[in-house]
């Protein structure tokens, strides 16, 4: 039977027929006890940056806390930090904590506790739970008894975002049905790491851990900015949910009872040894078969229901175009800064007073050539009740934590605006909001952007004793506001980690990987296939599209890799093949040895690294050292492929599997990824440094004249020289011309 498919989408599949299917699984496992789950976030985990600053006579506030579809709260406790303006009325001035708009506790201090900071816990009762929670604070507050300013400067309570939850979860048996994907996999309520084990058989084919592979690009997209974490069990079934992947010939040791299946088939299933958990099973006939269900899972889950399909049919959607990533700034039109977001609501503030910033966050390819560029033209558009008092308004924004520039919000155009918005349609002449023509320094954008409109408006202050309506301010950004990236070309100096480890450039610009081939050792080992999984999925994470497409590959296969770039992935360098590329490498890392080519000073920072101390040896002459221990330690590097000019390699090398474990963990740890720059990156412990060693090549195109230009600004001798020939030719051609001109003249005088 085959089911009806929605219209096909760009970068979509145009066929997917599936058929139903069963699948049994009686893996001879013990079953444990289902266990609760801990987990104790603290506010600044649920999106609150900053402490929340609570102001004037009653204001509150908000913290979102998801609950996953999969769990349900078995008891709560929260550990609430605060503190109170000590210039408050005790007896009249009070905290209300609030679960989903019911009241859970009135906290009120005595006068000798007001302005130091106190910490409370507090119950809350599991019932009022559900999947998206308000956990809200309301602050009353009064300094006198007489007449009071409703937003007096004494009006104030401060809760810290190192509060936290404390909350016992009890895993729930979701059905065994694949419409629920990505669940339990993926659940967008929970912001903690995306923590899969992917499961293989014993002795892994390339077509196996290329089909895990796509899954662990599907599951990196799901994450996104949450990071992804897909641990490696070759015949092991973890005791929680997981992927497996395995063929009618090759299959984990749990489902050797299973009977052989003759078509791609994907089946969710109960995990025979923790209950609640749940198995996705990615299977085939063989490895083509496999690679198939791994592609249905991860291009076009809405054909997926039931507990277990076969897919009859499925056509790939045509390969990506350059730079065409979702989540990147196209250079191809202007973009609205309502395609940055995920609701329109992002774009909009509101209280009784407003000292609030609109966040959007905007990713660049990383490879737009900025150098003597223009600024980037931003057209704003933005929309807010008016101050009550001319000139008290300003819109502060700002890209990356700095500042670009303030607009005041004037009475007059603001009231136009609202009134327009709110009470009377649009007629042709009439623009409701506030247009400002602004330009961003291209110098300021980096690859990961976060502009911010910050809103300050000032209440009405009525004077002494006299009492106004409350009114409620409200600021917006017009979603039809748009940046644009038009007119940049793509032009880098490579190798340069940041990119890579931010991007995954130059992989990236490709976002299905097409251009890609990631290379594994002949005989990987587990911490080395959980490296390339991580990567993986890191890609698909920066890009927002999966990367099936790319080539996976033995060490003894590089060759094939000629026309792609390479992600060489090796832990001691066990099949040599980093030995052969050594001339080109800043360092090689291999099981016991560490070697690396570089100038003195960079050597000296190496042994410091190693923590040789005083008895280390001397440089070399020709800055080449040779250095033998025991301890882990890691690599990334960079460099331009040995097999054809213009293509990159990046390297994740390690003494041993503890080494390349590290490099799995440090690549979802922002901290260290914001150190990984320049050629190599080594990493021992906590500890990151990055060098540059070798000559930078570029790729990319340039025209020919920002080409010449570009290269010549950083010669000055030959620019010097460039300059005297033009003028030498010109003064020649001038000097040609003047004396045609005077033997036309003497040539007419004699006639």
């Amino acid at each position: 039977m085959a089911l009806a498919q929605k219209p096909p989408q760009p970068n979509q599949p145009k066929t997917i027929d599936v058929t139903p299917a069963t699948a049994a699984i009686e893996p001879s496992v013990a079953i444990q006890p289902q266990a609760l789950r801990r987990w104790a976030p603290h506010l600044k985990d649920l999106g609150l940056l900053d402490a929340m600053r609570l102001r004037g006579v009653e204001s509150w506030a908000t913290v979102i806390v998801p609950i996953r579809r999969d769990e349900m709260v078995e008891a709560a406790r929260l550990h609430l930090r605060f503190t109170l303006s000590p210039s408050l009325l005790a007896d009249l001035s009070h905290l209300k904590v609030l679960l989903n708009d019911q009241l859970i506790r009135t906290i009120a201090l005595p006068k000798e506790q007001l302005g130091q900071p106190h910490e409370e816990d507090i119950d809350l009762p599991p019932a009022y739970f559900t999947d998206y929670n308000q956990l809200s604070f309301q602050f009353v507050g009064h300094y006198t008894l007489d007449c009071e300013f409703p937003h007096h400067t004494s009006l104030w309570t401060e809760i810290s975002n190192e509060s936290h939850l404390d909350l016992s979860l009890r895993p729930l048996q979701l059905p065994n049905d694949l419409a629920l994907l990505p669940a339990p996999f993926f659940d967008p309520r929970d912001n903690s790491v995306v923590d899969v084990p992917l499961v293989y058989p014993a002795h892994p084919s390339l077509g196996q851990l290329k089909a895990a592979g796509s899954v662990a690009s599907w599951l990196g997209m799901l994450a996104a900015y949450r990071g992804g974490r897909f641990p490696a069990f070759e015949d092991q079934l973890p005791p929680r949910d997981a992927v497996v992947i395995a063929t009618n010939a090759q299959r984990p040791g749990f489902l050797k009872d299973m009977p052989p299946v003759e078509q791609p088939t994907l089946s969710m299933v109960s995990h025979p040894g923790a209950p609640g958990a749940q198995l996705l099973l990615v299977l085939g006939k063989d490895d083509a078969q496999v690679q198939i269900a791994a592609d249905a899972l991860a291009l076009d889950k809405a054909a997926l229901s039931g507990q277990s399909i076969q897919i009859t049919d499925l056509k790939l959607p045509a390969r990506n175009k350059a730079y065409d990533a979702p989540r990147w700034l196209t250079t191809e039109r202007p973009v609205a800064l309502g395609e940055l977001v995920t609701s329109v609501s992002d774009l909009q503030v509101r209280g009784a007073t407003l000292h609030d910033t609109i966040r959007v966050d905007a990713r660049m390819a990383p490879d737009l050539f900025k150098w003597n560029a223009s600024d980037i033209p931003v057209r704003l558009i933005y929309r807010y009740t008016p101050p009550v008092a001319p000139e008290q308004g300003a819109l502060n924004i700002s890209i990356n934590d700095q500042f670009i520039r303030s607009y005041p919000l004037p009475a007059k155009g603001g009231a136009e605006g609202l009134k327009s918005v709110i009470f009377s349609p649009l007629s042709k002449n009439e623009d409701p909001a506030v247009h400002q023509e602004m330009r961003i320094p291209s110098a300021m954008m980096q690859t990961n952007n976060r502009l911010e409109f910050a809103f300050q408006i000032p209440p009405a202050d009525p004077g002494r004793c006299r009492s106004v309506q409350p009114v409620e301010l409200r600021a917006a950004i017009d979603p039809q506001s748009v940046i644009d990236l038009t007119g940049f070309d793509h032009y880098i100096a490579l190798p340069d980690l940041a990119v890579f480890v931010n991007s995954g450039f130059p992989f990236t610009k490709f976002a299905d990987l097409s251009q890609t081939s990631v290379v594994l050792p002949n005989q990987p080992t587990q911490a080395d296939i959980e490296a390339y999984f991580t990567a993986i999925g890191r890609m698909a994470a920066a890009t927002g599209h999966v990367g099936t497409r790319f080539n996976l590959l033995h060490a003894s296969q590089v060759e094939q890799a000629r026309d792609t770039d390479i992600l060489l992935i090796s832990s001691g360098d066990k099949d040599g093949l980093l030995a052969r590329w050594s001339s080109d490498l800043p360092a090689l890392v291999v099981a016991g040895k560490r070697s690396v080519h570089t100038l003195e000073h960079y050597v000296r920072s190496f042994f410091e690294l190693l923590h040789l101390g005083e008895d280390s040896p001397a440089t070399p002459d020709d800055s080449h050292a040779t250095l033998e221990g025991s301890g882990p330690l890691a690599g990334v590097v960079g460099m331009q492929s040995p097999l054809q000019a213009g293509r990159s390699v990046v390297a994740l090398t390690a003494s041993d599997d503890a080494g390349m474990t590290l490099i799995s963990r440090s690549l979802n740890d922002p901290g260290k990824v914001q150190l990984l720059q320049g050629d190599l990156g080594l990493l021992h412990g906590d500890t990151v440094e990055s060098f540059r060693i070798n000559p930078m090549y570029y790729v990319g195109d340039l025209p020919w004249y920002k080409l010449l230009w570009f290269r010549l600004h950083s010669h000055p001798a030959w620019l010097a020289l460039g300059s005297i020939l033009v003028s030498l030719l010109l003064t020649l051609m001038v000097y040609g011309a003047l004396r045609a001109l005077a033997r036309r003249r003497l040539e007419s005088v004699h006639d």
